[in-house]
């Protein structure tokens, strides 16, 4: 072992010159880098801004605040008078029904283009210099970003991105609804026409009466209060209640009190059993409707045609 140790002793030394040098390397690299690369000693001059004197509010007593104030919002400014321009010289804005929407000021003038809508026409495009204006007797003469400026009547005018308020829409005739009698509408119509009677209780009643009856039952369902007739503790049909006179359940010969037992041989037991005998019986063209009147049978018979 240490036969071992001589021999390869010189390794360690090896290994102490290479870790001394990368220790070395690495303290050469500071110094250089502390040399060349550290902050400067003076720094930039820096121009110290003049601090802008807050602005002196005078208080105005002749009560011009409170009365431009919104007293329902708190957060509302008051609206800013409009200036109005005593200039001669200068551009008067245009009093023309045109709303200017958009602006695109291009490097070279050519390229530029407003685009604007005629309110009473609703004409809208877009528009460069020396493009007519609908509505206006002259040309574009500049587009700037806020607005643009064009010739009218002999004057130059101008149109600012707010342009004007559109005019409120013309109002719309209203249509007039088609009055309906109070006393008959047109399903009342229909079964005053539309149910005959042919004997002491026979019934004739018209196909269409029946097609539109299918498609809104619950309107020929409140001439009358229906409820389920219960006999000995068992189901025994739907009886009838507050008829009235000009309903259908009237015009078919139903009265008051008036228990429904069967409907072409098909028992009224229950709901389910009534819904059935409603799908079945919707294609039918004739009806037999057995009744218990004053505790009597009666039987009514329809033909539908």
């Amino acid at each position: 072992m240490q036969d071992l140790i001589k021999r390869y002793f010189w390794v360690l030394g090896v290994v102490v010159v290479v870790v001394c040098s990368v220790f070395a390397a690495k303290a050469t690299g500071h110094i250089l880098e502390a040399l060349f690369l550290a902050d400067s000693k003076t720094g930039p001059k820096v121009t110290p801004m003049a601090r802008q004197a807050a602005p002196v509010k005078t208080k105005n007593k002749d009560g011009s605040q409170l009365e431009s104030r919104n007293m329902f919002c708190s957060d509302c400014t008051p609206a800013e008078p409009e200036v109005v321009n005593t200039d001669p010289s200068s551009v008067h804005n245009t009093s023309l029904p045109l709303v200017l929407v958009a602006t695109n000021v291009a490097p070279n003038e050519k390229d530029s283009y407003a685009a604007i809508i005629n309110t009473d026409n609703q004409h809208q495009g877009a528009y460069s210099i020396g493009d007519k204006i609908p509505g206006a007797s002259g040309v574009i003469k500049a587009i700037r970003f806020q607005y643009i400026e064009f010739e009218n009547a002999g004057r130059l005018e101008r149109l600012s991105l707010t342009g004007v308020t559109p005019p409120p829409p013309k109002p719309v005739a209203a249509v007039a609804k088609p009055t309906v009698s109070e006393d008959k509408d047109d399903l009342q119509a229909m079964i005053d026409s539309g149910i005959k009677k042919t004997g002491e209780n026979t019934y004739e009643i018209d196909k269409s009466l029946v097609e539109k009856v299918l498609a809104n039952p619950m309107a020929v369902a409140k001439g009358a209060r229906v409820v389920p007739a219960v006999k000995n503790g068992k189901p025994d049909g739907f009886k009838l209640y507050a008829i009235r006179p000009s309903s259908a359940f009237a015009k078919l010969g139903l009265s008051n009190g008036d228990t429904l037992q069967a409907i072409n041989g098909f028992e009224l037991t229950s709901a389910d059993k009534a819904l059935e005998v409603y799908t079945k019986l919707r294609e039918a063209t004739s009806l037999e409707m057995e009744v218990t009147r004053r505790g009597k049978p009666v039987t009514l018979k329809y033909t539908i045609r």
